[in-house]
């Protein structure tokens, strides 16, 4: 039966997984993704223990809400978004955890930890959700930042001017989406510092 379950798509394993609650489902579903879960909390931790504890925080919540989710996009999308938000969650327990003395609170260090840890969260979120993007949307979007005109972009992707300005505007107006919540939870931080 695992065997059947290994041809299925991910989407066929959700859709078993929240309406049939078909644990075969969630294991094939599992060993697709985890490694690349791990990884890139490794990337963010630095730590495999962490990084394995947090990818199985990941699994179990979606287990215990899989009968609430409505998945419009890909499953590893989905799995990293839940990833990076658990990250971040975890970082946030660490810091209010740790007590600082008023000499480290204003050591140039921790700013500079802090502002690098801020950048590395901020970045994997903008990458995310760059992901999130239809695929000509994306390219133009990407094709923009990288600083080709509008009319460059136009040739090289062979559409009209007005549809990559049309792209840029629907993945600015995407991506604000994808990142208000970073955006506003740094906000908050930064009024406490």
């Amino acid at each position: 039966m695992t065997t059947q379950h290994n041809f299925l798509s991910d989407e066929e394993l959700i859709k078993l997984i929240c309406q049939n609650n078909d644990e075969l489902a969630f294991s094939t579903l599992y060993r697709r993704h985890a490694r690349l879960l791990v990884h890139t909390a490794i990337r963010k931790t630095g730590t495999k223990t962490i990084a394995e504890d947090l990818v199985q925080e990941v699994f179990f919540k979606f287990w215990l809400g899989r009968h609430k989710f409505d998945i419009q996009k890909n499953a590893q999308a989905y799995l990293l978004g839940m990833l990076k938000n658990i990250i971040v969650s975890h970082y946030y327990k660490e810091q209010r955890q740790h007590v600082s003395s008023i000499e480290e609170v204003e050591s140039p260090l921790d700013d500079v930890t802090r502002e690098y840890l801020d950048y590395n969260l901020l970045n994997e979120l903008y990458e995310q959700s760059l992901l999130k993007l239809p695929e000509k949307c994306r390219q133009v979007f990407v094709l923009s930042r990288k600083g080709y005109s509008l009319k460059e972009i136009s040739a090289t992707l062979e559409i009209s001017e007005k549809t990559v300005e049309a792209h840029i505007s629907k993945a600015l107006k995407i991506l604000r989406v994808e990142m208000k919540d970073y955006i506003a939870l740094m906000l908050i931080s930064a009024s406490f510092i």
